[in-house]
Parts: structure tokens; C-alpha cells; sequence
């Protein structure tokens, strides 16, 4: 890494001195040296601009991509809402079914006992009426 450096700060250094002491006035180096930074800096300028679009377009692509996550999470809590709606709305509608059976059947167990203990009490009172006929 250190002999990259020093070769390149070498090539500048010669660059440097080679436009120097060229064999030109002095007005023809600096208006040398003047095309050079601006060209320098319209590179510089380029690619800053290339550097800020290409970051633009990974934000814009960042920014779709979240909202595409963010519809597609929408949708599967809608789906598990709904799903879930349905489920409770099922086992609701069995217990209330179940319930309504077992209703049913403790009224007619209810009523068949009543049955039973009337027949009991009318055989009951059959037998003490003919337990209380004088013959």
C-alpha cells in the first residue's frame, strides 16, 4: 500500500515539475495548469453527479421495496384477521350449537323425570284410594 503511494505521489511530483519548467512562458504554463484543474474539476464535478443519481436511485429502490414489504405485511394481517374471524365465528356458532343440545336434552330429562314421579304419584294415590274404599 506504501509503495503504491510513494510511486503515486512520485508521478505527480514529476507532472508537476515537468510542467514547471517546460519550456513555455509563463502565462502558457498557467493557462496549461488552469485547462487542467478545469477539467479536473468538471471530472470531479461528473462523477459527484453520477454519485448522487446512483445514490437517489438506490434510495427511490430502497423506498419501493419497503413499501412493496409493507403492502405484502398488510395483506397477511388481513388474511390472518380474517382467518381468525372465521375460526372464533366456527367454534362459536359449535359451543352455542352444543349448548343449544344440551339445553334440549336436560329439558327433556327435566320432563321425563316430571313424567315419571307424576305416574308415581298417581299410582300412589290409586293405591291409597283403593286402600281407603270400604268393601
Amino acid at each position: 500500500m506504501r509503495s503504491t503511494r510513494d510511486f503515486l505521489t512520485g508521478v505527480l511530483t514529476g507532472v508537476a515539475i515537468g510542467l514547471l519548467t517546460a519550456p513555455r512562458s509563463g502565462k502558457e504554463t498557467r493557462d496549461k495548469l488552469k485547462e487542467e484543474a478545469d477539467k479536473r474539476t468538471g471530472d470531479l464535478k461528473e462523477q459527484w453527479s453520477k454519485g448522487v443519481d446512483q445514490v437517489k436511485q438506490g434510495y427511490e429502490q430502497a423506498k419501493d421495496q419497503v413499501n412493496q414489504y409493507a403492502e405484502k405485511a398488510k395483506e397477511q394481517v388481513s388474511q390472518y384477521t380474517d382467518k381468525a374471524k372465521q375460526q372464533y365465528n366456527d367454534l362459536r356458532s359449535t359451543a352455542e350449537n352444543e349448548l343449544n343440545s344440551d339445553k334440549q336434552q336436560a329439558k327433556s330429562q327435566y320432563n321425563d323425570k316430571v313424567d315419571q314421579l307424576a305416574d308415581k304419584t298417581e299410582s300412589g294415590v290409586n293405591s291409597a284410594r283403593e286402600s281407603l274404599k270400604v268393601n
